[in-house]
Order: C-alpha cells, then sequence, then structure tokens
C-alpha cells in the first residue's frame, strides 16, 4: 500500500451528484502521477489511496466540508475598479487569477460598475458533494537520489542546505 511521500499513478473521475463531470483522467487518455502528502490531492483522496492496492477501484463520496468547502457568503468581495488593470473589461461570469503576496487565487467576476468588482472568492466547487472515481495503476517508491531529482526536493531536508549554500 502507497504511504505519504510515495508518487502514486492513478485514473480518476470526479462528478457532481447530478453526474455533471468535473474532471477526467480518463476521457483525457492521462492518468495523474501525484506525490502523497504534497496537497496536490484532497486530504481524503489521499487517505482513500494510502488503504487500495495496485489495480484497486473505489468511489468516493465526500460532502462540502470534506470536500472543497461550504459555500461561504464573506468571500464575496468587492474591490475599487483602480486595483485591477482593466476592470472594465473583465469577463463578468468567468474566473480570473489574481496575484497576491500569499500567492495567486481564483476569484469570479460576479459583476463590474462604478461601484467597483464584485468577486466571489469561494472555490468553483464549493458547497458541492462531490464523488470521486479512482483506480490506482502504480505506486512508484522513489529512491532517494530519485527523490534529490524531484521538483519538491528530497524530504530530508539537504534541499534546504543547497539553497543556504548556493
Amino acid at each position: 500500500m502507497a504511504e505519504l511521500g510515495d508518487v502514486v499513478r492513478i485514473n480518476y473521475a470526479g462528478r457532481l451528484e447530478d453526474g455533471r463531470e468535473f474532471e477526467s483522467s480518463w476521457r483525457t487518455g492521462e492518468p495523474l502521477d501525484a506525490k502523497l502528502g504534497s496537497g496536490r490531492l484532497l486530504p481524503q483522496v489521499e487517505q482513500t489511496l494510502c488503504e487500495m492496492l495496485p489495480g484497486e477501484r473505489r468511489t468516493l463520496r465526500l460532502a462540502p466540508e470534506r470536500a472543497y468547502g461550504i459555500y461561504d457568503e464573506t468571500l464575496i468581495q468587492t474591490i475599487p475598479l483602480d486595483r485591477l488593470p482593466n476592470a472594465d473589461q473583465l469577463p463578468v461570469g468567468d474566473y480570473i487569477e489574481i496575484k497576491t503576496a500569499r500567492g495567486t487565487i481564483r476569484a469570479k467576476v460576479l459583476s463590474v460598475g462604478d461601484n467597483g468588482i464584485v468577486l466571489d472568492l469561494n472555490h468553483e466547487l464549493a458547497g458541492e458533494t462531490v464523488i470521486f472515481d479512482l483506480e490506482l495503476l502504480a505506486i512508484i517508491h522513489e529512491t532517494a537520489i530519485h527523490k534529490e531529482l524531484h521538483p519538491e526536493g528530497c524530504t530530508c531536508g539537504c534541499d534546504r542546505l543547497k539553497e543556504q549554500i548556493g
């Protein structure tokens, strides 16, 4: 079985309760490689993958609080027009990415008017129960040398040492 720190290769599909699919590696034909514990996958998905054997399939149903969160009305924010370049041309109803000091966030543009830009900062699947169909294809146990070559670096901390020295 896989453990935190292992890389797993999976096929997956994510859908809503009404059957609408929002993502699928089966549809794209490209399995996903993900390092367990990196935060790339939802914690409940990682936990389920740690309980599976290669070749096994499972379906996981997650309530909003265990998936992408409860929809939070306080995350609807109005910001002044001058805070975003070309604010009058923003695509109402679409998502934009905003760079902040803490990183990049996605926001849905609800409206653009004289009073400012109204943005919804909730995850686009907030408030939704989601269902994931998972198939564990392989567990890729990396050697220490492979971990060194991995973008996240080695788990022993030598990558931080290299940054300090270099």
